[in-house]
């Protein structure tokens, strides 16, 4: 497992992520795309402490960013969106796995000045656009698999995504 840092202070350009991401992710982002692949694949226990140590984003993901948009498939670990003043996160929810808004809720930092919204009709065409090419990367490596299952999310997507934004100043 490879685990790296994406996106800090990206002012454009398209970042596909198909693991997990170290911490700070995307802190700074300006102007970018990213889509972060890794799933969740079991349930979600937050009473097990650490969120960090079990989530895909390993904390602090998308701190002080500014503007871009990214596609979050899995966990994004804890202390989320702290001074965030723009741009838009598209999380995916798991409720059969007990990753609900509620979960996104315990990850925002205590700084977090976000709302947690129901998917736009402009929200549900970035996910489309992002997530297709995601699909496309993952066929072109023999992922079939893989892109079958992000495919299945995409099918679901007006019911299993919600948007972060940061909260009208």
């Amino acid at each position: 497992m490879k685990i790296c840092i994406v996106g800090l202070g990206a002012i454009g350009g398209l970042f596909v992520v198909q693991n997990m991401a170290d911490s700070r992710a995307c802190i700074r982002m300006s102007g970018a795309e990213v889509v972060f692949g890794a799933r969740i694949r079991g349930p979600v226990d937050d009473r097990q402490g650490n969120i960090a140590s079990r989530a895909q984003l390993k904390g602090f993901a998308f701190e002080y960013m500014t503007g871009g948009k990214a596609v979050v498939l899995g966990d994004p670990g804890p202390w989320l969106c702290a001074g965030m003043t723009g741009g838009v996160i598209y999380q995916c929810l798991y409720p059969e796995f007990g990753f609900d808004r509620a979960a996104v809720l315990r990850r925002l930092a205590g700084s977090a000045r976000v709302r947690i919204k129901s998917l736009s009709k402009k929200g549900l065409a970035d996910i489309s656009r992002l997530l297709e090419q995601y699909i496309a990367e993952l066929d072109n490596s023999q992922q079939g698999d893989e892109a079958a299952a992000v495919a299945a999310l995409l099918l679901e997507a007006d019911r299993r995504f919600v948007m972060l934004t940061p909260e009208p100043v």
